[in-house]
Order: structure tokens, then sequence, then C-alpha cells
């Protein structure tokens, strides 16, 4: 198998072939998307500490090469859940989870299942002990711990936090410009809060294996980045991993920029296609080619032109 080709220059371009985009090789949509979070690099390069001014612990993170060779070892299953029934044994895990039409719970759902799948298989070393672990303060809960894991190779007890993020980015393209839908929502956000709330725990209970500590820290961010339309001189930070998913945005008030857009092979995505394109539903929701976009602007979320993921999004002024 064929890993991915790095591409740093700041062309960015939808890949035409499986091998760039090897989730696109499946054809069960719940397959495609599992494949999608093991084959998808970690958006960090490394950790970035932004509260410098606070005694925290260290937090790590996986290498592209750890992801995919998590993938690779997990492909014959991944091909025998996407052509026999062993696919039903997925979709019931999955949508007997918690809140599954919600992005983050889908993504906390498809990697908990590779773990325990994966483990029973004997395919990775990683056993969950413990996970959504509540955090208190008093008798108030604070928050909780996505996944604390025994790896059997190295003989350590690890956290995992888990995020999916698709975050649009603006000059200068420090973390705290990449931010989501929501305008809240951005990547220094996230890490920070991860730094000084979850990854502060040293010890943790576990419902079969008592009180453990902790002895690394890993953050788990994944997703999608979109690039601001036309967009030609961005140049990858040392921090954001080469072979992450970009793709690009374009602001609601760009008007030259929407009409630079196919209406006739534009439309809308449903919201679990944030992780991968579903093309049974191509055909529908398409624009009138004739529309005009100064009287009728898309609303805000994600579309496919053709194949081609691109976010329209109001980007609010300064």
């Amino acid at each position: 198998m064929t890993e991915p080709v790095a591409h740093p220059t700041s062309t960015i371009t939808q890949p035409a072939v499986t091998s760039c985009a090897p989730w696109k090789r499946y054809q069960r949509p719940y397959v495609r998307d599992l494949a999608y979070v093991l084959a998808c690099p970690n958006v960090l390069t490394k950790w970035l500490n932004l509260v410098p001014h606070q005694v925290t612990q260290t937090v790590m993170v996986h290498p592209r090469s750890f992801w995919y060779s998590q993938y690779e070892a997990y492909s014959a299953r991944l091909e025998e859940l996407d052509t026999t029934s062993a696919y039903q044994k997925l979709t019931r895990y999955l949508l007997a989870r918690p809140s599954p039409s919600r992005l983050g719970f889908h993504f906390e759902g498809l990697l908990s299942f590779w773990l325990e799948d994966g483990f029973a298989h004997d395919l990775h070393p990683y056993e969950i002990l413990a996970s959504n672990v509540q955090l208190y303060q008093g008798k108030q809960t604070t928050g909780e711990l996505d996944l604390i894991l025994y790896n059997h190779q190295h003989q350590l007890t690890e956290h995992w936090e888990l995020a999916i993020k698709f975050f649009m980015g603006s000059y200068p393209f420090d973390p705290v410009n990449w931010v989501g839908i929501n305008a809240n929502d951005n990547l220094a956000r996230k890490m920070t809060h991860m730094q000084t709330k979850q990854f502060r725990v040293l010890w943790v209970d576990t419902p079969n294996h008592g009180q453990v500590k902790i002895d690394k820290r890993y953050a788990i961010i994944k997703g999608r980045f979109f690039l601001p339309l036309h967009y030609q001189d961005f140049i990858y930070p040392d921090w954001l991993a080469p072979h992450f998913p970009l793709h690009e945005w374009c602001d609601k008030q760009d008007i030259a920029g929407l009409a630079s857009l196919d209406k006739s092979d534009l439309r809308r995505a449903h919201y679990i296609e944030w992780f991968t394109k579903r093309d049974f539903y191509d055909g529908k929701q398409k624009y009138e080619a004739g529309v005009d976009w100064e009287t009728s602007v898309p609303a805000t979320g994600l579309y496919f032109e053709n194949d081609r993921p691109i976010v329209i999004y109001f980007k609010q002024r300064k």
C-alpha cells in the first residue's frame, strides 16, 4: 500500500486517487469514516504550549507515521467490514452510543470501536481502561477525560484527549486564526482548554483496574482545515502537519468568489459529510445555474462542488 505523498506547497487540490485519500476506496459510509479517522494525521506536528505562565504536564502528539501504520495494520479488517455482514457490528456500535448524530461523539465512537475491535483482533496494543471519566470539583462536574488506555507494548498508561475540528483559516494562520462555524471556537482555545483542564489530571479511577497513574498524555486532533478561496501564498507553519486535509472556504460577502463556483454542480452537504462524502446524496439540493448570488446567498455550511468540499461561511469583520 502506497503512503500518501506530501504536498508542502500552497496548491490545494482534492486528491484524485485513493492512495492520497485511502478512505475513498471503501463503499460503506461508516467504514469510510472509520478509515478516515485512522488515516488522517493529527493536525499538529508538535504540541504548542499556549499557557507558558502555568506549570502543566507534558503533552504529546502522535506523528503521521503512527496513524498511517495503524491504518495499514487495520486495513484488512476495514475490508471485511466493508464487504461482509461484519458491518452490522460497526453500525450497531455507533448507533448505540450517546448522541450519534453529533460529530464529536461520532468521532469518539469511531476511535473507540477501532480501539476495542483492533485490540480484540490483536491489531494494536491499546486496551481501554476507562472512557468519559467525569471530573469533579466538590459535587460539581467540571469536565471529563475521553480515553484512558494501557499500552501493552510499552507498559504505560496513556490519556488520549480527542477533538474533531473543521476550521476556517485566515492570515496569519496562527492557531487562534483557525475558527469554526461558531467563531468563538478556535484551535488556540481548544488546545488551551485541553492543557489547563483535562491534561492536568495525574490519577484516574477506573471501573475494573482501580486507581491508575497517567504516564503519557496525547492530544488527538483531527478533521479538516479550509483556506480562503483562491489563496495563493499559504506556507505551512511548522506546527501544522503537511499532510493534514486542506480545502477551501468562501466568504459569503465575497460575491466574486461565490460567482466562481459552479452552481450547477454545487450541493449542500449533510452534517455527517464533514467526515466523508456520501455519493448517494448527489443529484439533490443543487442550485440552478441562473441563480443570482447577490439575491440568493447560500446558507453557511459545507458544500460539494462535484467532489470538491468547500465551506461557505460568514466571516465577521474586526
